[in-house]
């Protein structure tokens, strides 16, 4: 008669000559699983390290250039800038160097260039960059007298921003250059909005602006 210490001996050892001819079968697809796992995780590390380091080029190369411009020596600014820009697009230093050369050129009268330049890196910028560039946009666009394109980038720069006081003030922005463009209808639309805003200073200046433009004829 067989003891249950036996059977289970028995049964144990099964399960062992079980266990390691499946290991045998699989030790293969283990051996690859291990080594495709390994290559994730080596991967994301160095994809990350790479980053990092990516990260820190571009702020050194950004800190210099803005140093030269603040030297006053615009020429080499402005080309190290562009060159920022150009190389570490999408990283923060390289939205910092769009926005440092965007105001490098407005300062030395080129507002058509500025404004291609923030332009060129609109698609790529991290989130939080994103009303800055529309802002500064709007600026070179006011400079050049083009206060329709600049009501534009004004709107969207409210539209992008997470702050609530910040698009208010966007948008009343907005609607200032609508009105310098002649486009009152437009502007009438933020300021009956903005009339709404919990922001005092927005409120009154809408409550004004409609009463301003209440008294004329409308333009479209």
């Amino acid at each position: 008669m067989t003891t249950p210490n036996v059977q289970a001996r028995k049964k144990y050892g099964a399960d062992e000559e079980g266990i390691a001819e499946w290991l045998k079968d699989h030790n293969r697809e283990l051996t690859w699983a291990v080594i495709a796992l390994a290559v994730i995780v080596g991967g994301f590390w160095f994809y990350e390290r790479s980053q990092s380091i990516k990260s820190q080029r571009a702020e050194t190369a950004y800190f210099q250039a803005r140093q030269a411009v603040e030297a006053g020596n615009l020429p080499l600014g402005v080309s190290d800038l562009q060159k920022v820009v150009t190389r570490y697009g999408g990283t923060t230093a390289g939205s910092q160097a769009a926005l440092t050369l965007a105001q490098a050129l407005y300062d030395s009268g080129k507002f058509k260039e500025g404004v291609a330049a923030l332009k060129k890196v609109e698609g790529e910028v991290p989130s939080e960059f994103r009303a800055s560039i529309h802002v500064l946009e709007a600026a070179g666009y006011e400079s050049l007298k083009d206060f329709a394109n600049a009501a534009e980038q004004y709107r969207q720069a409210s539209n992008v921003t997470p702050f609530a006081a910040d698009k208010a003030e966007y948008l009343a922005s907005a609607a200032r250059d609508y009105q310098a463009a002649g486009n009152t209808k437009a502007a009438i639309g933020i300021w009956q909005d903005l009339a709404k805003s919990e922001n005092p200073a927005v409120a009154g200046e809408a409550r004004v602006r409609l009463g301003e433009l209440d008294a004329k004829p409308m333009k479209v």
